[in-house]
């Protein structure tokens, strides 16, 4: 409990300090924020009165304060581009996302744990060689590409899904397992090593020797030992999820938080792009923070520190 308090504490300190650097980022990366609500005709006299009534114009670290506070609030405030409520947009966009998450989080996990299974008790055998050939090439294909690649083949050649929209389960297949394709050849891989190097162990050919079964042993011993690493990666599956779906929301024109930050960030829209950077932050963090909740769990050794 001490090690899971101790962790606790870290990701507090880290979202502060992440909240810092976000902040600071978005102030000092340059461009016109008024370029988001005022026209190109509008005057030097007007731009600068409307950086007063933002707080532009403020040193940067009292922006900081004024907008922490607010948000502790619960005041979020509002997108400059269309003058939208961002709690309206966290609510619409992150539902999105969420679906979209899920469902490639339960992808990563319900495919690459049976083939890396698979992989491990039909080690050296055709079988091992292909879902290994697999995992290779989804580690090694580039996010982007292989959603353009998708697009292209399963939307525009054969038409059997739709190139982007929101939220049927055929607007969804695409984008999920495009996003879920690298977890899954990384969990594959973890799956066969750690069920290899368990199946190696004594306690197994003694288990065998005492003449229970394969399916036994397997399912209830082996693959128990093993599920110590796999929830380990659980929590950074959380983040690289987090992270690819910037590319594959935009890609796929999924209306999730991805697209809205890309955005934003793209027409200088301040309050959405720094509040929205803290969102995704903030999850990669407690998907960090809940990797180690599920190792303390299932590890009985760290549950006694």
């Amino acid at each position: 409990m001490k090690t899971l308090a101790a962790r606790t504490v870290y990701m507090v300190v880290v979202l502060v300090l992440s909240s810092i650097a976000v902040f600071y980022a978005i102030r000092l990366s340059g461009g016109d924020a008024t370029a988001a609500r005022l026209p190109a005709s509008a005057t030097y006299e007007q731009r600068e009165a409307f950086k007063d009534q933002l707080g532009l114009n403020d040193p940067i670290y009292e922006q900081y304060f004024n907008y922490i506070g607010r948000v502790f609030s619960g005041d979020l405030g509002t997108s400059l581009t269309n003058n939208a409520q961002i709690s309206d947009l966290l609510l619409t966009h992150g539902r999105n996302s969420l679906i979209l998450g899920a469902a490639a989080f339960v992808l990563v996990f319900a495919i690459g744990i049976p083939l890396g299974m698979l992989a491990s008790l039909r080690r050296n055998s055709w079988w091992d060689g292909g879902i290994m050939t697999f995992s290779v090439a989804g580690m090694a294909v580039p996010n982007f590409w292989l959603a353009l690649l998708a697009v292209w083949l399963f939307a525009s050649v054969l038409g059997w899904f739709p190139s982007a929209g929101c939220c049927s389960p055929r607007q969804l297949a695409l984008p999920a397992v495009v996003l879920a394709m690298e977890g899954i050849a990384l969990t594959v891989r973890m799956t066969r090593s750690a069920m290899l190097e368990n199946l190696n162990q004594d306690f197994v050919r003694t288990l065998r020797a005492g003449g229970l079964s394969e399916s036994s042993v397997v399912g209830r011993h082996v693959f128990r030992n093993a599920l110590v690493p796999i929830v380990s990666l659980a929590g950074l599956r959380i983040g690289q999820i987090v992270g690819y779906a910037l590319v594959v929301e935009t890609i796929f024109g999924w209306p999730g938080l991805g697209q809205v930050l890309v955005n934003a960030v793209l027409r200088r829209d301040y309050p959405v792009a720094q509040f929205f950077s803290l969102v995704l932050v903030t999850i990669v963090l407690l998907g960090n923070w809940l990797a180690d909740v599920g190792y303390t769990v299932v590890n009985p050794r760290l549950r006694k520190a």
